[in-house]
């Protein structure tokens, strides 16, 4: 009889283990979109950036920080980083601007073509820190592409 148990034993500790290592962190950002929907390049050639954080969840989200690496048609335009806590309400969107940080001359010369064409194609991988509860916090990461409105004031 004890025999036939510690298979089952075996099992029963092996599927607890490898359930408690899954990473939750697609699970915790499902249903979350960052997405950007403005670029404007300042007369003193600084970037600036609006981003909205789409929620479909039926729970609201709590982000302590954001990290938004910015691609323009492949080329790497920049980081906006928020360590602003941002609330996302259940079912609806938040949306912020921030300063586009880093880049490089092939970044300008992205932005200049895009300025010059009015939009770009855009890819934008975000690195998110949820407030799960208290102290407790969970990383995520968001891919998101489509076209933005690029221009110059």
């Amino acid at each position: 009889m004890k025999k036939a148990l510690r298979p089952f034993c075996l099992l029963a500790l092996l599927v607890a283990l490898v359930s408690g290592c899954t990473n939750t962190s697609k699970l915790v950002s499902r249903g979350l979109k960052a997405e950007v929907t403005s670029i404007v390049r300042a007369p003193d050639g600084s970037v600036t950036a609006s981003w909205r954080v789409t929620n479909d969840n039926i729970v609201a989200y709590l982000f302590n920080r954001v990290r938004a690496k910015i691609y323009l048609n492949g080329t790497y335009l920049g980081l906006i980083t928020n360590d602003t806590p941002l609330a996302i309400p259940a079912n609806t969107m938040s949306v912020r601007s921030g300063k586009v940080t880093g880049g490089d001359p092939a970044a300008r010369r992205a932005l200049d073509t895009a300025v010059a064409q009015g939009s770009a194609s855009y890819r934008v991988d975000s690195q998110i820190t949820i407030c799960i509860y208290d102290d407790s916090f969970e990383e995520s990461k968001l891919t998101t592409a489509g076209t933005v409105v690029v221009k110059a004031e």
